[in-house]
Formats: structure tokens, sequence, C-alpha cells
């Protein structure tokens, strides 16, 4: 037993001193580049037009501005229509069918203003880290206001069916 642990201490040490000699002729052997993370710097979005403490929101539908309005001024920038939205924190919209391609990398989150989010590619968003909701119940008063209307329709005989 004694002879089994004298040798398989020693088998030990020369396979110690074997891989520490290993490891230093490959250390040595190893060329280290220090200037990988100098040059040019990859930027994302518009430098140019970035404002410093705001949130910028980019809209692809007509959104109500009294809706858009709840954003204050000096904490949101918020770009509708066509303008450029290259700084992107947020988007929101509609009935837009959004491709990646229409997503800049500095987005944060989505946001579609209706029921679903089947116009926005959710399994690929979730990928990139980027959460999708909707705003369920937001055309509730519409929905109402159809009903009653439909209501009195019927109970005048205006529409029968």
């Amino acid at each position: 037993m004694l002879a089994t642990r004298q040798s398989l201490t020693a088998f030990l040490q020369r396979s110690t001193r074997a891989n520490a000699s290993l490891s230093q002729n490959l250390f040595l052997s190893t060329k280290v580049q220090v200037e990988h993370g100098r040059g040019q710097w990859k930027t994302y979005g518009d430098i140019q037009n970035f404002q410093e403490n705001k949130f910028q929101v980019q809209t692809f539908n007509k959104i109500s501005p009294v809706g858009l309005g709840k954003f204050p001024a000096d904490k949101y920038d918020v770009r509708t229509g066509d303008s450029e939205a290259a700084n992107a924190h947020a988007i929101l919209l509609r009935s837009h069918k959004l491709k990646e391609e229409e997503v800049p990398h500095t987005v944060r989150a989505i946001a579609r203003c209706g029921a679903g989010t089947n116009n926005v590619p959710v399994a690929r968003m979730t990928e990139l880290g980027i959460p999708v909701f909707n705003t369920p119940g937001a055309n509730a008063n519409a929905v109402k206001e159809l009903v009653l209307c439909g209501m009195f329709l019927g109970s005048r005989r205006i529409v029968d069916g």
C-alpha cells in the first residue's frame, strides 16, 4: 500500500512538472496583440443628433397627438412620420408590419398600440433581448361606442338583420 502511494505521488509530481513546462512553452510561444482594442470605435445611431438625457421614440403610424402629448418634451424626443430616428430607444406602431431591418441597435422596447402583436417579429426580438408588448383594452371605448351604435340602429329598425 505504501509503495502504491509513493509511486502515485512520484507520478503526480512528474506529471505536474511536465505540465508546468508545457504550459510555460505554450505561454512563451503565444503572441499577444495589444492593439486589438485600439482603432475606430463602432457607433450605432446618429451621434450628431444625439440628445443627452432624452429618450427618442420612433413612430411608424399616425398616432394621436393627444397620446403623444403624454410624453414630456424635456424627457422624450418623439419622431413621427418619415423623420429619421437613428437613436430610437423605443418604437410605437399600430398596423405597420415591422421588419428586423427597421429596428435600430439602440431600441430597448417595442410597443404595439392596440391588441395583439402579429405585425412584430416577436420571436426574433426576444432573441435580441427587446421586449415587445401591446396595449390591450386601448380601443375599449371605440368597441363600446360601436356596440351601442349597433343596438340603437337595431332597436329603431334602421338596419334590420
